[in-house]
């Protein structure tokens, strides 16, 4: 390139001898990075308001005056995972003011006189739905450790649990009176009343009692076959409740016959033993209780003292199952876990869309574009995914509203659905069918995508 020349005869760069400034350093960064000139401009405003024109642009040939799609989705996500990490971090500070502490504190003092006559009633309405337990409060307490058993946390784990459903109120109903029909029609508990009757016999007569009860509930509850996560939830809601009343009813007979681990375990838990297998889920409840019996517990003590071997593998368990405690009980720590899972989906997401676009592909195969053309299009339908995201949470955060969250996904429904129409030309009646039909497959590699990085996320 000779210093007469404007621009370069081979790759056409400006020709510019000057001593580079901070000035423009700057500038040539950002340029970079967003490619903020025209061609920024010429892809945002068409992309968002003429939905499929870009990508059909791009692949007709007409490329120059865009971003190239990869580029974009990539620095749109790092625009949202950079504005949710900050959000993130605003909502970590927390306004102190003496005045306002000395306040707070009065508060508190009177909610903690009021703690031991709320939770007596609290007893009460426990004792109604079949569980009898006791929350008292030492009155040497400190404020803390009252707040941690105050009104609301009670309820949370245990009234919450049996929503304001008339059909579960009427299910619950109708378990009690089963469990009366039975232990009435049979002598179940005489038989595990007898000092005489070995421990193995009694254990029998109650597994026939017990699996008569859950088929029961079952029936109740369509939940033979599990179909949806309400089934498990309200199976596992009726089961707590059929435990907590039996061993109520126990206690009132004078029955010291202990009910059986099996039985005790929720619907849940037994799900997650089925897949995972009985010795594994045995050890990692074995690591979760010693963990809550032991405050800072050790993993080479814990190993030792349950009598398991001192394996990095065991030590790798225990840790984890630390963490499924800290989970339970620590809001903030189920918080950084939330924020690890959202810093990785951006990743997650940019391996799934390619093989999102196969399925895209597959539906369209009978038309003229090649995978690389249909993958132009979801990076662009995906990079306004995002940028959508971006406004309606900006929204949101400045108003002080939650209608952001509402109208995104219809509005980005309504985009997809005209970006479709537009690309690949077809009978909106065609369209529309595809349309749904795309929609399942991506949800459902969604959460395929956000169970692995959620494992992930707990492990590493």
């Amino acid at each position: 390139m000779s210093h007469r020349d404007n621009c370069c005869s081979n790759c056409g760069q400006v020709n510019d001898e000057l001593p580079l400034s901070i000035k423009q350093f700057i500038s040539d960064f950002f340029a970079g990075f967003f490619n903020f000139d025209s061609r920024f401009f010429k892809t945002f405003i068409p992309l968002l308001f003429k939905p499929g024109k870009v990508p059909k642009d791009y692949i007709e040939g007409k490329r120059m005056k865009y971003v190239n799609p990869f580029q974009l989705y990539l620095n749109v996500t790092i625009i949202f995972f950079l504005m949710q990490g900050f959000f993130s971090a605003l909502d970590e500070y927390k306004l102190s003011d003496p005045t306002i502490e000395e306040s707070n504190q009065v508060t508190k003092d009177s909610i903690a006189q009021q703690t031991h006559k709320q939770l007596k009633e609290v007893e009460k309405n426990l004792a109604n739905q079949g569980l009898n337990i006791n929350f008292s409060v030492p009155s040497n307490d400190t404020i803390q450790q009252k707040k941690k058993d105050t009104i609301v946390s009670i309820y949370e784990k245990y009234i919450k649990k049996y929503p304001k459903d008339s059909l579960l109120k009427n299910h619950i109903f109708k378990t009690k009176s089963y469990i009366d029909s039975i232990l009435l029609a049979t002598n179940t508990l005489e038989v595990l009343n007898d000092s005489l009757i070995s421990l193995q016999r009694k254990d029998s007569v109650f597994d026939v009692f017990f699996e008569s009860n859950m088929a029961f509930i079952q029936h109740l509850t369509n939940s033979k076959k599990v179909e949806n996560i309400k089934q498990v939830q309200d199976l596992s809601l009726l089961k707590e409740f059929s435990v907590n009343y039996i061993t109520q009813v126990f206690r009132n007979q004078h029955i010291t016959y202990k009910i059986p681990e099996k039985a005790t375990i929720s619907v849940e838990d037994d799900l997650i033993k089925s897949i995972v297998g009985q010795g594994f889920f045995k050890r990692i409840s074995d690591f979760m209780a010693y963990d809550n019996n032991h405050e800072n517990a050790a993993a080479l003590e814990a190993i030792d003292t349950l009598g398991y071997k001192k394996t990095r593998w065991n030590v790798f368990y225990f840790k984890k199952a630390q963490d499924l405690n800290k989970m339970k009980k620590d809001k903030e720590f189920r918080q950084t876990y939330l924020d690890t899972i959202i810093s990785k989906i951006s990743v997650a997401l940019f391996f799934l869309l390619p093989v999102f676009t196969m399925f895209l592909s597959l539906l369209y195969i009978r038309g003229k574009k090649n995978y690389t053309e249909h993958l132009v299009f979801v990076f662009n339908v995906q990079t306004v995914f995002f940028i959508l995201l971006i406004f309606f949470t900006l929204f949101d955060k400045i108003l002080k509203t939650a209608i952001g969250t509402t109208l995104f996904i219809p509005v980005f429904l309504f985009y997809l659905e005209r970006a479709m129409q537009n690309f690949y030309e077809q009978h909106w009646i065609k369209t529309i069918i595809k349309f749904f039909i795309l929609n399942t497959i991506y949800i459902t590699l969604a959460i395929i995508g956000f169970v692995i990085i959620s494992f992930l996320a707990f492990v590493l």
